[in-house]
């Protein structure tokens, strides 16, 4: 199972789909599994038996749904030095993350309006090495500005000012999605001043 081993070298989960992209039937997972060198999470996911547990993972492996916002995104893009305690994350209006709140009392749901939704998804690494969903920087500098009256004033002010001063900042589609969501002249008071 060399490809495995190459694979959980950068990762620490794998699902059944992952491991059959490589080549590697699902029985073999459950195989590992039964046998104490893989951690079966929930059906279909496996994380390897020495890997730290990843939230953010966890979260999102079982709720196909997820996209990290608002703090949790601003914290995985590094204009958030404060670990979250809570995870914020965002899911199309009409769906139904009762379970996701019983089941991750941290976890604070957005409910997004289903043709605003997919605008700015994107996969990012945590900072245990997991790939999960969460909204471009852009987004989430959008979503702070329309919602800045609910957002700590010095998250914002670093969340603007680390966004500005980034080299892969871009503000064409800041723009775009500023349009988008409605807040475009907002978006380029801010795009004027920085």
């Amino acid at each position: 199972m060399k490809v495995l081993e190459r694979y959980f070298l950068e990762n620490n989960i794998v699902t059944n789909k992952q491991a059959e992209e490589m080549g590697v039937q699902r029985h073999v997972l459950a195989s590992l599994a039964q046998r104490g060198e893989l951690e079966r999470i929930k059906n279909g996911v496996y994380k390897r038996k020495d890997a730290l547990d990843d939230d953010f993972a966890n979260i999102s492996l079982k709720n196909q749904q997820v996209v990290f916002s608002f703090h949790t995104a601003l914290y995985l893009h590094g204009f958030n030095d404060r670990t979250p305690n809570t995870f914020h994350s965002s899911v199309p209006q009409g769906y139904n993350a009762g379970h996701i709140k019983r089941k991750f009392p941290l976890v604070r749901v957005h409910y997004i309006e289903r043709k605003l939704f997919p605008v700015g998804i994107i996969q990012k690494e945590t900072p245990v090495g997991s790939v999960v969903s969460c909204y471009n920087m852009e987004r989430c500098i959008c979503d702070i500005v329309l919602k800045r009256k609910y957002i700590d004033k010095q998250l914002f002010t670093d969340a603007i000012k680390g966004y500005f001063g980034s080299k892969n900042k871009n503000v064409n589609e800041l723009i775009k999605y500023s349009k988008i969501l409605g807040i475009e002249n907002e978006i380029r008071k801010y795009v004027e001043i920085m």
